[in-house]
């Protein structure tokens, strides 16, 4: 199957085994065709660590962290109503003031997972379309990452 890729593609699978999969470099060498040299220059230039970053505390994980946290404190509640203190209390506030604010956000993580369904759908259409759409995709998140 890598034979069947070109530069570009292949790179776009490798930023997607390293941000996403959590590979090592050897192993997104080993699994795309390429030198380790070459995914470490790819990691620069595409500034893969701060994807990747931003994948690990990605508003989704963030969202079902707190939604948990709200969930113990409301069992908790629910099971014995008569001791409510305003601990628990002020928790439940502060979690879901932070629901709200990060469910109105559009982070950069949500924008490159869009991206990457759009460009996975895409390739099964039209890879020409594909190779200049990830390029384009790839200036924007590059422009968002340095506002």
């Amino acid at each position: 199957m890598t034979e069947e890729l070109n530069y570009d593609e292949r790179r776009e699978w490798a930023r997607s085994l390293y941000t996403r999969q959590d590979k090592t470099i050897r192993d997104v060498a080993l699994t795309v065709s390429v030198e380790e040299a070459t995914v470490r220059n790819w990691i620069i230039e595409g500034a893969w660590d701060s994807v990747k970053r931003s994948s690990l505390i990605s508003k989704t994980r963030q969202l079902e962290y707190f939604y948990n946290q709200l969930e113990n404190i409301n069992q908790k509640l629910a099971g014995n109503p008569g001791e409510i203190n305003t601990k628990e209390v002020d928790l439940v506030v502060k979690y879901t003031a932070a629901i709200k604010n990060l469910e109105a956000d559009v982070t950069i993580c949500q924008i490159i997972e869009v991206a990457e369904l759009f460009v996975t759908w895409l390739r099964r259409k039209d890879i020409a379309l594909t190779k200049a759409v990830t390029l384009k995709f790839d200036a924007f998140v590059k422009q968002r990452l340095a506002a």
